[in-house]
């Protein structure tokens, strides 16, 4: 089982699915129309069937140690609390199950992300969170994975992490 966890409009479940190189594939999103856009994708391109779960990352209704590999691309900025994510990322995998993640870097251009708009979120809650490569590091070891590998590529991290 491979999930797309925070799959926005699923470009990485529609490839996952149809490599049919997994059992099961499964896109998980939090946002309703998000989860649309997907399967509106999906059928414009005659998508292998995959499943659909609204879920928040923090609390997944998988049951622990069941899934083979998560992938998350671009979204831990944007998850509300990354260290509940993690853990249950943590949780979900299966032993020696694999994490792959990428996510912006401190310094992303003011033309990708409004900086101003992100600073002066509603409760003083940034609309995106930005990490260092250590802090990612620290965070995945604090979820509890045995392996942890952050690229940084300009502004962006690659991370992969085992369990």
């Amino acid at each position: 089982t491979v999930i797309d966890l925070s799959c926005g409009s699923g470009l990485m479940v529609r490839r996952l699915a149809s490599s049919g190189r997994y059992g099961k594939t499964i896109a998980v999103d939090f946002s309703e129309s998000m989860l649309g856009e997907v399967v509106r994708r999906a059928e414009e391109e005659g998508c292998p069937p995959f499943d659909l779960v609204r879920a928040d990352v923090a609390r997944m209704p998988f049951v622990e140690g069941s899934v083979d590999a998560i992938h998350s691309g671009a979204a831990l900025h944007c998850w509300p609390y990354v260290q509940d994510g993690l853990k249950e990322v943590h949780r979900t995998l299966a032993p020696g199950g694999r994490f792959f993640a990428t996510t912006f870097l401190w310094g992303v251009p003011d033309e990708l992300v409004s900086l101003g708009e992100n600073l002066s979120s509603p409760a003083g809650r940034r609309a995106y969170r930005f990490f260092s490569p250590e802090e990612l590091k620290w965070l995945m070891k604090g979820a509890g994975f045995s392996e942890v590998h952050v690229e940084q590529v300009e502004r962006c991290a690659i991370i992969r992490c085992v369990k």
